[in-house]
């Protein structure tokens, strides 16, 4: 049974107070509870403070978080960084979906594919994902989705990862060829999909969504290393993992485990590598039965697919490519 909380006012009788209804307070009503002096009416007020910023662009995509969030300037503003360009058969079509996807929900998305700055396969890319992570920060973006080029990402994907307002989110990976089957991609495991956000000790760091303010409190080293490095990097600073089992994404090649190899098949894996990350043109055929008539997206004379014409262009370490000095060309020549 309900009972009456209020404190007795002195004489013993109680004071009934409506309940505040979160509505605001009109000038009127202030004025009237003797509170007009608060009511800042002019730029000459003692409580008046110029605050002179452009309109924040992206607000009508925070949904609630509109009462909560910190000034930003390009609120939901998303780099989408791709680590390499070596995409295995199926993924580029489908980023380039799920970026027009973003964009078409009101969401600000950019594009970069990190430069492979490997010598032999993947031994830079904890350079590249720290290069990913500066350039996000460094060019004023509120978020920074990095996904590796064998991931198969859904057109909704960053929408849902985006949704839970986390500083750390990574979807659900579902490995379709694994070779090392049964070795773990996460602590704890998940046996199945479905289970909501759950927070983990550490994951594979195939796809991954950061709230940049992470990377001001990581320095370049913790990108180097392993998986778990990573995670126990950014446990230092109070962040934890947490994986959205409800968003789930298939990674075709699986994590490499090359200390698990005998000398030959480790050194042919790798020579094999090379040599294709050095010759081969890179996979950017468009979905299949792509038909432009009857949907969105082009095919350019390469034969490379972009979801918009917008996406069609070929930019080299962000906004330099377009100065003289760069001697850049935005986009791909006819």
């Amino acid at each position: 049974m309900a009972t009456d909380q209020s404190e007795p006012e002195p004489g013993g009788k109680k004071e009934h107070r409506k309940p505040y209804d979160g509505r605001l307070l009109s000038p009127l009503e202030y004025r009237a509870m003797g509170l007009g002096r608060h009511i800042v009416d002019r730029s000459n007020h003692p409580n008046f403070y110029a605050s002179s910023w452009p309109v924040p662009t992206g607000a009508e995509t925070l949904g609630r978080g509109v009462w909560y969030r910190l000034p930003h300037l390009n609120y939901n503003s998303v780099l989408v960084t791709v680590i390499s360009n070596h995409w295995a058969d199926g993924g580029w079509h489908r980023l380039q979906d799920m970026l027009q996807y973003t964009q078409e929900q009101g969401f600000m998305v950019a594009l970069e594919e990190v430069d492979d700055m490997s010598t032999m396969p993947t031994d830079a890319i904890g350079i590249m994902r720290a290069c990913a992570a500066l350039l996000a920060l460094d060019s004023g973006f509120e978020w920074c989705f990095m996904v590796d080029t064998d991931v198969h990402l859904e057109k909704d994907t960053l929408i849902r990862l985006l949704a839970h307002d986390r500083p750390v989110v990574y979807p659900l990976l579902n490995i379709l060829e694994d070779k090392a089957p049964g070795a773990p991609i996460s602590s704890p495991r998940f046996l199945r999909s479905n289970l909501g956000l759950q927070p983990v000790v550490w994951a594979a760091m195939s796809c991954m969504l950061f709230n940049t303010k992470v990377f001001n409190c990581l320095d370049h080293y913790a990108w180097h290393g392993h998986d778990y490095h990573f995670a126990q990097s950014l446990a230092h600073y109070g962040h934890r993992i947490m994986v959205d089992t409800d968003t789930v994404v298939d990674v075709t090649r699986g994590p490499t485990r090359n200390p698990s190899k005998q000398w030959d098949e480790l050194w042919s894996d790798l020579k094999h590598s090379h040599d294709r990350r050095a010759n081969e043109d890179r996979d950017r055929r468009p979905p299949p039965e792509f038909e432009p008539a009857f949907g969105h997206g082009m095919v350019d004379q390469h034969g490379a697919y972009w979801a918009a014409d917008s996406w069609k262009s070929l930019r080299v370490n962000g906004p330099m490519q377009d100065s003289k000095e760069a001697g850049g060309n935005s986009k791909i020549p006819e």
